[in-house]
């Protein structure tokens, strides 16, 4: 064939292509109309892990490797992995702390990327303010990765069916759990703006889910993108501390943002190793908020916290526990705040609340309608208790 028939052709196959992506909805989706994002650096790294030897019996190699001993091979388990934003302009020159953006259980940075209308998420939000952005994905889930040898051999039958961990993960049902709205997903409830919802952890009382109307009403591809950021997830030997720890320790100081069950990790960890932590906000964290439930009280003393509920915060957590935990914080010295985005029912429990008056926003709030603002809402608490300045 010679170049000008090669040429004809490739032509040909663009064009073709181009008709094919003219039928496809065009992505990004949501045209904010911002100026262009400018960034210094940006890169990945993994953190922490150890190197350990194979344990799966057989293996998947071919040609001159095919006879290898596989437990003679080595993998990496228990890393982190960490996405890394550096701003072309600096909040505050080189004194700029950076973010750090830990997902809930189940859960992978994509959720403070980009939501599934297609508008700019948490990172780009943080990044546009001078902020240096990190964004983990916890060991044994996304691309921190696990290693499969377990899983494999059961199924070769060299070990038996219960030595295997079992893989956790959510589905559509977290549109209900979360009090996105009713199933089947992804429909929206009725406006209620009287409801405070109990998500059915607490056992001595009623399930109440409020069905909050900010999630975005999502097309088939956006609903994708929801299902998609759910990924499996196995239990890590050892736990998901020392990858995130060293994490921190290759980012240093920052304000941790930790959802769900990341903030009540941060919380742990900023108690044991307060000197990684600038500050810690959580979004909506599991158990006494950013702490388990009577935990002494050590590092965090020295750390301000943090955290902001949406319409399911009497369920996840108990506001009672909450209160306890900031409450003694603060009469130990300390800095620990509460923030209910929805105004709550005038009682003693709730007037110690501070109240943004907003309803609506479900437990993935950072792909709400109204994600800018509830991350405006953490600037502005990061400018009065870490920067110590108003803008």
């Amino acid at each position: 064939m010679s170049f000008q028939m090669f040429f004809r052709a490739l032509a040909g196959v663009a064009l073709a292509g181009a008709g094919a992506a003219a039928i496809a909805a065009p992505f990004p989706p949501a045209d904010q109309k911002r100026p262009p994002l400018v960034l210094k650096s940006h890169g990945i790294f993994w953190a922490g892990g150890s190197i350990v030897k194979r344990t799966q019996t057989g293996t998947f190699a071919a040609g001159d490797l095919k006879n290898l001993n596989v437990s003679d091979q080595e993998v990496l388990v228990g890393q982190s992995y960490v996405e890394y934003f550096v701003p072309q302009r600096p909040r505050r020159g080189k004194n700029t702390p950076p973010i750090v953006l830990m997902p809930g259980g189940a859960l992978i940075g994509a959720h403070f990327h980009t939501t599934p209308d297609g508008r700019e998420g948490w990172a780009a939000y943080f990044i546009r303010r001078g902020f240096p952005v990190y964004i983990i994905d916890p060991p044994g889930r996304g691309r921190a990765g696990f290693s499969p040898d377990k899983f494999n051999n059961v199924r070769a039958g060299s070990a038996p069916p219960n030595s295997q961990p079992q893989i956790g993960g959510w589905d559509s049902s977290g549109w209900l759990e979360w009090n996105t709205g009713p199933l089947p997903a992804p429909s929206h409830g009725k406006r209620d703006p009287a409801c405070i919802g109990n998500d059915a952890r607490d056992p001595n009382a009623p399930s109440v889910y409020c069905n909050g109307d900010l999630m975005p009403a999502l097309d088939a591809d956006g609903y994708k993108h929801w299902l998609a950021a759910n990924v499996p997830e196995v239990p890590v030997e050892g736990g998901l501390d020392p990858g995130i720890v060293a994490a921190l320790e290759k980012i240093g100081p920052a304000i941790f943002i930790g959802h769900s069950a990341g903030g009540t990790l941060g919380g742990k960890l900023a108690n044991e190793r307060p000197e990684l932590f600038k500050a810690l906000i959580g979004i909506e964290p599991a158990g006494a908020c950013n702490l388990p439930p009577n935990a002494p009280l050590k590092g965090l003393l020295k750390v301000p916290s943090y955290s902001v509920h949406g319409i399911n915060q009497v369920g996840r957590p108990d506001t009672g526990p909450c209160l306890d935990t900031y409450a003694r914080i603060r009469a130990a010295g300390g800095d620990a705040s509460y923030l209910s985005l929805p105004k709550l029912p005038a009682s003693p429990l709730f007037d110690q609340i501070t109240q943004a008056g907003v309803w609506g926003n479900d437990h993935i709030m950072m792909w709400d309608t109204n994600s800018d603002e509830i991350a405006g809402l953490l600037l502005k608490w990061i400018e009065a208790h870490v920067e110590k300045t108003k803008r």
